[in-house]
């Protein structure tokens, strides 16, 4: 694990790093900067000078080709007149040129009577001086491709007005023995910086004009030896470096019309200044980094370090869960509006777990009365019916849980329920479980194979498990008439049976695999016959590995034990309270990782049954009374227990139709139930009007008949008639059971 640091050294450390990086920084920028300044201020100085002798040599020439012009526009231009004035120019050649562009004369024969646009040059003169005044002249400026050849010939030409233009030709030769006497003189007295110099330079390296320097300065004038390695160098006011007489020089040179216009200074003297002024400026910048170093720090000590040594001390405590402290640190606006925000924020956040908590309870709670309300929790559930004794409970770890059952009539005589348990718990595995036991419900009741049933349930479950969940299920299915229970094991718990004798076992058949694990998994059906009496006990793994405060779990063998300690002929809820009260003192309060989940089913015998449903209106009840009449007939009833019950079944259709329904038209249901084993008939009338418990009404007195009240007498023959009387408000809407005893022929 990496060292931690004190902030003081952290803070430290990181200051002397900008420290060094600023410093590196302003070196690295000296040294781009002091090259740069070199350059510029360099460059200004050479170029600066070596344009004021280019103009200079300019002017001269100016001069001196008005001096040769004057008067010369005034003149007729003969061969023998220019022949004669050739050595007065100072030319090589010369050419007359008439205004229609015609070459007149010429000291070249091959020009003579030719046209001047056949020569370029000749060309260029004549569109640019015909037409001007006369003495009007134009020198074509020396290029340094000209400058670059061994020999190349100056062109100047002078207007004559009307008459045409006359252009001169001179030679290198010729040029610079005319013009260098004009201008020798102009280096002479200039000097660049303290101890640097201008010269200028023929083509061919030769010196036309140095400085006149005494001492020490006069050495550094470059001898004709040295002038290759100047020209050597490229031209064009670009800056180079040379040496002579071991001092290093920075140099310029131009082409100024056939001569080299140069301009040198010590570079000693250039840096010298420059280099003293950066270093003291580094100097400066280092000094002053240090001075804002050290005081930066030491109120970064006294001002933050310590400050935030308090504040994390408080927020240690805040982490822990104490929040009840309060920051209070108040040096400075930001310290105290820190603190504030903090205390803020920890009041806000105290709210927002309060309100969160509140918020996840009320959740939770309608999310366990969602789930509660999912499964069958109205028991008997089947009032009617007595051919079955069903009951089951489920206690999930959390307020939601994973584990789940149903049952069902998936028709009059197949009886359908599981138990299952799915692998997490929390909210995830109650949606899940919800899904599954929607999907298995719907496949149940349109396939009576339940093989089918979970191989399809298998499939969609897996095509829509992104959470990778995965369900344990014992799902079963009995058949009424005979008993039999057709079942699948897809990874659950063993189920126990119990037999006639009252005695507990398992059955042990293998399971086969879980749902949601994989497609198209083939489960195996399996069946056991059930007599009259017996049992079937189905729960979760949370019963067997519930755990006590020694960590030991339940198991199975003390499941078994308990459940054969129990009456042989116990009822289905008799079964689950036994067992689910010795888990509860097993635990003794140890708190549960996992749902406890149970249901029992006790098979009563073979019956017969059948309803029927009609509208509550008087002119529908005889249906009802022929139904009974059929129903009792096939059962082998007397004729005197068949008028017994039609009294009975008019006495409660009549008052279902007259009071169930007030202001609105409904429909009640009659079924009939007949188990032979006990020689008894169950005859059930189910309405969904207003509730009414006909066992509550008083018997009325039968001395005061007269003033009784109405409906009571009505009652006390249902009563009467009937060897027992059941009533049950479920699912909104009244059950009243009569039943009546066959008798013995």
């Amino acid at each position: 694990m990496k060292k931690q640091k004190k902030l003081q050294v952290v803070y430290r450390r990181k200051l002397f790093a900008v420290y060094a990086v600023i410093l590196g920084v302003s070196i690295i920028l000296i040294g781009i900067i002091v090259p740069l300044m070199i350059s510029v201020t360099t460059s200004a100085t050479l170029r600066s000078q070596i344009n004021e002798i280019s103009k200079e040599i300019d002017n001269e020439l100016d001069a001196y080709f008005s001096v040769k012009f004057s008067g010369i526009g005034e003149v007729e231009i003969t061969p023998e007149y220019m022949e004669d004035m050739k050595s007065v120019l100072g030319c090589s050649h010369w050419s007359y040129i008439d205004g229609n562009g015609v070459v007149l004369c010429s000291d070249v024969k091959s020009r003579t009577n030719t046209n001047a646009s056949q020569d370029p040059v000749l060309e260029e003169f004549r569109a640019r001086l015909l037409g001007t005044d006369s003495g009007t002249y134009y020198s074509k400026r020396l290029t340094a491709e000209d400058l670059g050849s061994e020999s190349w010939t100056k062109y100047v030409g002078c207007s004559l007005g009307q008459r045409g233009i006359l252009v001169l030709e001179y030679e290198s030769s010729a040029y610079y023995s005319e013009l260098d006497y004009y201008c020798e003189p102009i280096c002479n007295v200039r000097t660049v910086g303290a101890k640097g110099f201008d010269i200028i330079l023929r083509q061919s390296g030769e010196i036309v004009s140095a400085p006149e320097l005494d001492g020490e300065n006069q050495t550094a004038v470059p001898k004709k030896a040295n002038i290759n390695t100047l020209l050597s160098v490229k031209g064009g006011k670009d800056i180079f470096t040379i040496h002579f007489k071991d001092t290093a020089y920075y140099g310029m040179y131009v082409q100024a019309d056939g001569y080299y216009a140069a301009a040198l200074i010590p570079q000693s003297e250039v840096t010298r200044n420059i280099t003293v002024l950066l270093i003291l400026f580094a100097f400066l910048v280092g000094l002053l980094l240090t001075i804002i170093l050290l005081r930066v720090n030491s109120i970064t000590s006294k001002l933050i370090v310590r400050n935030i040594e308090k504040i994390n001390t408080g927020l240690s405590e805040i982490t822990e869960g104490d929040l009840d402290v309060e920051i209070d640190v108040r040096d400075n606006v930001e310290f105290n509006r820190l603190s504030d925000g903090i205390n803020t924020t920890v009041a806000a956040l105290k709210r927002s777990i309060k309100a969160e908590s509140e918020r996840l309870e009320k959740e939770l709670a309608l999310a366990h009365s969602i789930q509660t309300s999912a499964l069958p929790n109205v028991f008997p559930p089947f009032p009617e019916r007595h051919d079955i004794d069903i009951f089951a409970l489920m206690t999930p770890a959390k307020q939601v849980g994973g584990d789940f059952y149903d049952f069902f009539f998936a028709d009059n005589d197949r009886f359908v329920f599981l138990v299952a348990d799915v692998s997490d718990k929390g909210i995830p595995a109650a949606m899940f479980m919800m899904k599954a036991k929607t999907i298995i419900k719907s496949l149940a009741e349109a396939n009576r194979n339940i093989d089918e049933v979970i191989f399809n349930a298998n499939n969609v479950l897996c095509a829509e498990n992104s959470a990778d969940m995965f369900v344990t299920l014992w799902f079963g299915a009995l058949d009424t008439e005979t008993g039999s229970v057709s079942f699948v094991n897809a990874g659950h718990c063993k189920p126990l049976v119990r037999h006639a004798d009252g005695s507990f076992e398992y059955i042990c058949e293998p399971p086969d695999f879980v749902l949601a694990g994989y497609e198209d998994i083939r489960y195996k059906q399996r069946k056991l016959i059930l007599a009259k009496g017996d049992a079937l006990f189905l729960y979760t793994d949370g019963v067997t590995e519930a755990v006590n405060a020694d960590d030991d779990i339940y198991g199975e063998d003390r499941l078994r034990g308990v459940l054969n300690a129990l009456p042989a002929d116990g009822t289905a809820k008799e079964i689950c309270d036994g067992v689910f009260s010795d888990v509860k003192a097993y635990s003794d309060g140890v708190v549960q990782s996992d749902d406890i989940t149970m249901l029992s089913v006790v098979f009563n015998g073979c019956r017969v049954f059948k309803e029927i449903t009609v509208e509550a209106r008087l002119e529908r009840l005889e249906p009802v009374y022929v139904f009974l009449e059929n129903m009792l007939a096939e059962t082998g009833f007397d004729s005197t227990s068949v008028a017994k019950i039609g009294v009975i079944a008019d006495e409660i259709c009549a008052n279902i139709v007259r009071y169930a329904y007030p202001g609105k038209t409904g429909s009640f249901t009659v079924s009939f139930s007949f188990d032979p084993a006990d020689d008894e008939a169950e005859i059930t009338f189910t309405d969904s009007g207003i509730p009414f418990n006909p066992l509550n009404v008083p018997i009325p007195d039968a001395e005061n008949v007269e003033e009784r009240e109405e409906g009571g007498f009505g009652i006390f023959l249902v009563k009467k008639f009937s060897d027992r009387l059941f009533y049950v408000y479920s699912e909104e809407k009244n059950h009243l059971t009569i039943v009546k005893k066959r008798q013995s022929k």
